[in-house]
């Protein structure tokens, strides 16, 4: 039964009185304390792409890789997209992510990768924060956070990208979760079987 409790409590982790609600933070600013800039938002206009990833991320997982997909948007339109695929291209650093920054660096130049939002179907680790803020990508909306992913599959290097970009000499916008209810329902189908467990155990 410890699953089901776990899916209980990933699954709150944001639960409001009136519903979900999402965070955004302009990270990097030293001068300023982080509550002075974090506000409460709508974030319909990104479901769309948050579950544009989810789809990505249920396709990576047909091709025998780890749930996870990420488009790059500019103006409302998709430029690119990725899955993650550690296990088809026999690389643990080809997080969805990374590919899909990977990508935009070959393809896009900086002036357009300024004006570029990455969504991700969940909050990115560490190396794809990272790579994201070097690319020079400015905004990240995310699906599911890092600590649920944590919660589901046991992880064992969980660290909030908003934490690892208030370093940065460069701000960066976080939003999210958006949609987290889904994020957890994709990893909470994957996981578990993956560790030989079930929800009803």
């Amino acid at each position: 039964m410890v699953l089901a409790v776990r899916r209980e409590v990933v699954c709150a982790v944001y639960a409001k009185p009136l519903g979900y609600t999402a965070v955004i933070w302009a990270i990097g600013m030293p001068t300023m304390p982080e509550t002075s800039y974090n506000c409460l938002m709508d974030t319909t206009e990104h479901e769309p792409f948050i579950r544009q990833c989810y789809e990505l991320a249920q396709q990576a997982v047909a091709q025998g890789d780890h749930p996870f997909g990420a488009v790059l948007v500019k103006d409302g339109q998709v430029l690119l997209t990725a899955v993650n695929t550690i296990f088809s291209q026999r690389d643990i650093t080809r997080h969805a992510e990374m590919n899909l920054v990977s990508q935009a660096c070959r393809l896009l130049d900086g002036e357009t990768l300024a004006q570029c939002t990455l969504y991700t179907s969940t909050e990115p680790c560490a190396m794809c924060t990272g790579a994201i803020f070097w690319a020079g990508i400015p905004t990240i909306v995310y699906g599911c956070d890092a600590v649920a992913l944590g919660n589901i599959a046991t992880g064992r290097f969980v660290v909030p990208s908003r934490e690892l970009l208030a370093r940065a000499t460069r701000p960066t916008t976080v939003i999210g979760p958006v949609l987290p209810e889904e994020g957890c329902a994709l990893h909470l189908a994957y996981w578990p079987l993956r560790y030989g467990q079930s929800l009803a155990e």
